[in-house]
């Protein structure tokens, strides 16, 4: 007995250190793929610096050398991308066009020395720097008996580079509908300065993200040769030509507009040929020696985009290619010279305050470039993991904080935007790539940059067409630009002005500031402010009319009395005077309203929070005469004043209710008002008003507006009691990072919960304050104080009948003349969520699969639909918030997780872990290991998500079954049940994905 259990020990301990082995061994084979794939994003130059422990991350110069620049631009490459976009594989495609056009590029300029500093589209600039590598040789550039100045060398290697690239590549074939690339190329030489800027995080890591850049005369020289070469030609600038006039023979067919600058034809092939010269310069390159280590890897990934290095880490770098619809900023900055010490630190400094404002909107900044004009910057709103159904609004509203930025600097701005479908994917070689924007949005980006007056932005009539109420656009001339036949029309933004009556108006009604930020994007996009007004009174209406809905039954038992509809169908008049006491004698005891405090209601987007506290409001007002007194936050973390703005405007019209003689001018009765230890607060509260509140005082500013907005509601509230609505709104904003700019709500919420909990003074009225929040931070004092006293509101998905409910209630038809099917599929489709439901039904009766007939009263007498409902693709709806809060949520994935739920779709019912595998993991079962471990972790975050689902029992294995063990052990299964997420992640699987996981699985 003792022997066996020896040898079991024995072979598990063996079982355990070979498992360890091959863990071991794939760990080291991961690292290397990893360092490998993460190289290729740097240049020599800044890898050299990053292997030397050169670059600190505050260290503005890498590097001051003597060089030849090219810059090498390819025409055809926007033809390409417009002719792949409309193919469902065309990012595919386009991505193996790209490689088969790069890849030997890339190695051609690596071969002469040359380094890929820069991708700019499909534009590269190359550095060949003078190394001492000739010095000592009597045939570095290849031919016997001659001897070269380090920058006479790199200018030879250069020239010789780009006249084989012409002969190689010139008149390239892509092999689609007879597209063609060409090359033209400009070169300059002379003194160029490396520098690192940045260093802002962005949202979704932890990693600082830097951005390297060349600048110097070379860079001016290239910006004046390029244009003179036309396709298949090469550029020199004088400072070039200099170097290599003995050596090369000049092109004399055509003359050039600039003085100096000459054509370079062929070389001398008396003293060179471009053989000997490139493989002079292969043989003394040492580039290929140096090694980086793992400790290096935190370093290297500053400069890769975050989504790009998570993608090489799961070795899945090839899916970061795709055409998708992105908003396009180029911006021009100009103003100050970058190669020099105070200039670096200019750059660096407008570098730093263009990314943190960039961030702040969720935008990814894609490039930092220096050319003739200055600085070039290239901004993106739309790639993963920051996606968000409004990001024409984000790019446009970062904008006109940028220009406040290059106002401070005393730098002139210009500043492009667009929005279309582009190629956002790595462009290059698996020797040197980068991460870029392709297409015909992006090229008329730079051209409205152009186009655009000092700190002046202009848009393309598709940013002007999608961006959301927050955004007013005046149409000018429309202007000619390159590449286009008919002029553009052009627009120019400017921000909304905010409105001026919140709360009570002159004529007794109530204005509530979300009827200006509908929830809904199609409603932005489709209605003008008085019909969405109307509109959403008829949300609260039909929602609140459902008498099983415990958000309803909640409120209404803090209110007493019943609810009617009516309220919010007919035009309401604040009642003058106290209350009568019958009506207050209706107040429960304990209710809020009867002894003031605070009312949390908690719950999703949409998930009918606003409707509750829109009824609230109205039936206090016209019951209690209780005066409503209203701020909302978010979804921008720019403007936080506003929640100050917001409850200040409308206690100046709580007064002016109470005095028709006050002025008309807030400002006016808020100056009488304030008492004197808060007359230092109007200083605030005039620059808030004008919308003028400098960035680093916004928080200052909210809390001296909070502070004077309690001083006066408890002079309010000894003439009568009040109604006070705190809203915060994250919109789409997803990560913490993010979201943790709000936390200036939360004082907001302190310093007014005093009031509402206060109140011991002789006469005070009741105050009562409702927080409407998606996540209530319980650690708060008001928040437990709400939940021990019952009065906390926690709103989930309606119930399924509950649902159906109201579905006929939109639909304004008796539930009985609803098809059945019809209210199964949208009660799965939305989930519960009323604001969802809404815009299912809306998207089923725009698009034909809903038929009302109505009788001549405008009456429904039947309601017919589409039998094929399962066939409709729902991800097409992408202007509504569940699909597009669905596609926010999934590009906000990591690579893993996103690739594991894309999977996750392919299965009816339950799935397991080795289903999974089959389809995705590694055929070298000493590598199945690992990737089971990874795969495990991704559907383990998934699972605390709530996107993925266990069962409510997992079933043992079949053992006829591809998953199957034949054991009787157990298998963990998990199921995809969210239908919504389940139809729009669907969507963004191939078809050939989807057999693959069915055939495998």
């Amino acid at each position: 007995a003792q022997s066996a259990e020896s040898g079991r020990s024995a072979s598990h301990d063996a079982t355990v250190a070979g498992l360890l082995h091959d863990l071991h061994t794939q760990l080291s084979h991961h690292h290397r793929g990893l360092l490998a794939s993460s190289r290729a994003f740097l240049p020599d130059i800044v890898a050299g610096a990053i292997n030397a422990n050169e670059l600190e991350a505050d260290r503005l110069i890498v590097k001051r050398c003597d060089g030849a620049v090219v810059f090498s631009d390819a025409s055809g490459f926007t033809a390409l991308t417009e002719r792949l976009a409309q193919k469902s594989n065309g990012a595919e495609l386009l991505s193996t066009c790209l490689n088969r056009f790069f890849t030997p590029l890339i190695d051609m300029l690596t071969a002469y020395r040359g380094d890929v500093i820069k991708f700019s589209g499909d534009a590269l600039t190359i550095l060949f720097a003078a190394n001492s590598d000739g010095i000592g040789f009597l045939h570095a550039c290849g031919s016997p008996n001659c001897s070269h100045a380090p920058l006479e060398l790199a200018c030879l290697r250069a020239a010789a580079c780009c006249i084989e690239i012409h002969k190689r590549l010139n008149d390239f074939d892509t092999g689609v509908d007879g597209v063609k690339l060409c090359l033209h190329i400009g070169v300059g030489s002379g003194e160029v300065t490396i520098l690192q800027v940045g260093g802002a995080v962005p949202p979704e890591t932890h990693v600082p993200r830097f951005e390297y850049i060349i600048a110097g005369p070379p860079i001016e020289q290239i910006s004046i040769a390029e244009p003179l070469a036309k396709n298949g030609e090469t550029c020199l600038s004088p400072q070039a030509w200099e170097f290599v006039q003995d050596c090369v023979v000049e092109d004399t067919s055509r003359p050039l507009d600039a003085d100096g600058f000459h054509l370079l034809g062929k070389l001398d092939e008396t003293k060179y040929t471009f053989p000997t010269i490139k493989y002079s310069a292969m043989e003394r390159d040492t580039r290929h020696e140096k090694q980086f280590r793992m400790s290096e890897l935190q370093v290297i990934r500053r400069y890769i985009p975050s989504a790009v290095f998570k993608q090489i880490e799961g070795g899945t770098l090839t899916y970061v290619n795709e055409m998708r619809n992105i908003s396009t900023i180029f911006i021009s900055g100009s103003g100050v010279d970058v190669s020099a010490d105070n200039g670096a630190k200019v750059a660096q400094e407008l570098m730093s305050s263009i990314q943190r404002i960039c961030y702040l909107h969720e935008g990814t900044l894609n490039k930092f470039v220096i050319d003739d004009k200055g600085m070039l910057f290239l901004l993106v709103f739309g790639l993963p993991p920051l996606v968000h159904t409004d990001d024409p609004t984000r790019a446009v509203l970062s904008c006109f904080e940028m220009v406040k930025t290059f106002q401070k600097f005393q730098l002139a701005g210009r500043f492009g935007i667009t929005t279309g479908r582009a190629y956002c994917g790595c462009c290059g070689s698996a020797q040197r790539m980068e991460y870029t924007v392709l297409g015909d949005a992006v090229n008329l980006s730079a051209r409205l940059m152009a186009n655009a007056p000092q700190d002046g932005i202009l848009v393309d009539e598709a940013t002007k067409g999608m961006c959301t109420r927050e955004v007013v656009c005046e149409e000018l001339t429309p202007i000619k630009v390159k590449g286009k036949a008919n002029p553009i029309p052009i627009f120019r933004p400017k921000r909304r002005d905010a409105s001026t009556h919140i709360g009570l108006e002159v004529k007794g009604g109530i204005k509530l500031p979300w009827y200006d930020r509908p929830l809904s994007m199609s409603q932005q996009l489709s209605m003008n402010v008085e019909l969405m007004a109307a509109h959403m009174k008829e949300n609260v209406a039909q929602l609140c009319s459902l008498k099983d809905w415990i958000g309803i039954q909640k409120v209404q038992s803090f209110l007493g009395g019943s609810f009617s509809a009516d309220l919010h169908r007919r035009p309401i008049t604040m009642p003058k005077g106290p209350p009568s006491p019958e009506k207050l004698a209706q107040i429960p005891k304990n209710s809020p309203f009867s002894m003031g405090g605070v009312v949390v209601i908690e719950g999703a987007t949409g998930i009918g929070k606003i409707e509750l506290a829109e009824h609230m409001v109205l039936y206090a007002a016209t019951e209690f005469n209780m005066l409503p007194v209203i701020g909302t936050m978010g979804p921008r973390i720019t403007d936080l004043e506003r929640l100050g703005v917001e409850l200040l405007r409308s206690t100046a019209a709580a007064f002016r209710h109470l005095d028709p003689s006050a002025s008309a001018d807030d400002f006016q009765v808020l100056m009488q008002l304030a008492p004197p230890q808060h007359s230092a607060a109007l200083a605030h509260v005039r620059s808030a008003f004008a919308g003028q509140t400098e960035e680093d005082q916004r928080q200052t500013s909210l809390a001296a507006l909070v502070d004077l907005v309690a001083a006066l509601l408890e002079i309010l509230r000894r003439k009568t009691s009040i109604i006070v609505v705190l809203q915060l709104e994250y919109g789409t904003n997803l990560f913490a990072k993010t979201l943790a700019h709000f936390s200036p709500f939360w004082n907001a919420v302190t310093t007014l919960a005093k009031v509402a909990e206060g109140g011991s003074a002789s006469g005070d009225k009741p105050v009562v304050m409702a927080m409407l929040v998606k996540e209530a931070d319980r650690n708060h004092a008001t928040v437990r104080k709400a939940l021990q006293k019952g009065w906390f509101v926690d709103l989930h998905e309606l119930p399924e009948d509950i649902c159906k409910e109201y579905v006929a209630a939109y639909l304004v038809a008796p539930i009985k003349m609803v098809p059945p099917p019809l209210l199964d599929f949208v009660s799965k489709i939305s989930l519960g969520n009323p604001l969802y439901v809404r815009e299912t039904v809306d998207q089923l009766l725009a698009n034909g699969h809903i038929t009302l007939t109505k009788r001549d009263g405008g009456a429904v007498e039947a309601v017919k639909y589409n039998e094929d409902l399962e066939g409709i693709n729902i991800a097409s709806w992408g202007q509504t918030a569940m699909v597009g809060f669905t596609v926010c949520l999934l590009e906000s994935l990591d690579p893993l997780q996103a690739a594991v739920l894309k999977m996750s779709t392919c299965f009816v019912g339950p799935f397991s872990l080795p289903d999974l595998a089959a389809s995705s993991c590694s055929r070298w079962a000493g590598a199945t290991h690992f990737d089971y471990l990874r795969l495990y972790r991704a559907i383990q975050d998934l699972v605390n998500l709530h996107i993925i689902e266990l069962p409510s029992r997992s079933e043992p294995p079949d053992p006829a079954s591809p998953n199957g063990s034949g054991t009787s052990a157990k298998l963990q299964m998990f199921e995809m049940r969210n239908v919504l997420i389940r139809k729009v992640g669907g969507s963004m699987v191939l078809e050939a994905q989807k057999k693959v996981v069915k055939r495998q699985a």
